[in-house]
């Protein structure tokens, strides 16, 4: 049988009879879903990295527990959330906030690099925004934005009531939006100062 037409229970199953081979199957198919939840709300690589792995390792030693009751990839995002916001608090001390780069040079360059540079400024707002957000306000902005999940999964992978997803949501998307304008007016006033 091909990997890809082998059901995500039939490949527990595997696993569950000491076939190990079949979680990698699993892994392969969730691992880029994991790895991008720990970037969104790590903001680091090698700790989204390591954080992963984690993950991956408790979810097979977990796989036992695993009743049906929910897709196994809700499943498996309730046990990366748990794990991404233990790493979030685990490195809260250590986390430094990013600031924009100097942009005082920038009136030497073209009008071409200057808007590839407003390109890349504008997303590294956007990503220092992101980081400034509690781990909670992150993870809903990614699950519901990036990740395309339904209230209903985000309810079941957070263990909050869908109306808490909802009203989290709408906060999180006011605070960011706050964060994000701050940042490109700290943006346009230090380019207009120069």
């Amino acid at each position: 049988m091909e990997n890809q037409k082998v059901s995500d229970s039939d490949l527990i199953r595997e696993v569950l009879s000491g076939n190990s081979r079949s979680y990698a199957v699993l892994l392969n198919r969730y691992q880029h879903m994991v790895f991008t939840l720990a970037m969104r709300m790590l903001d680091h690589r090698e700790l989204a990295e390591e954080t992963t792995q984690d993950i991956f390792v408790k979810a097979y030693r977990s796989l036992g527990s695993f009743r049906g009751d929910s897709k196994f990839s809700t499943w498996l995002y309730r046990i990366a959330y748990r794990g991404i916001l233990d790493a979030c608090d685990r490195e809260a001390r250590l986390r430094k906030p990013l600031w924009l780069s100097d942009v005082d040079r920038l009136s030497e360059v073209s009008e071409t690099t200057w808007n590839t540079l407003m390109i890349s400024e504008r997303s590294t707002c956007i990503q220092e925004a992101l980081a400034q957000l509690s781990p909670r306000d992150n993870s809903l902005l990614s699950l519901f934005y990036l990740q395309e999940l339904s209230i209903e999964e985000i309810s079941n992978i957070t263990d909050l009531a869908e109306s808490v997803v909802k009203v989290g949501l709408f906060r999180a998307r006011n605070r960011f939006k706050i964060i994000l304008e701050s940042s490109e007016q700290g943006l346009r006033l230090k380019t207009y100062n120069t």
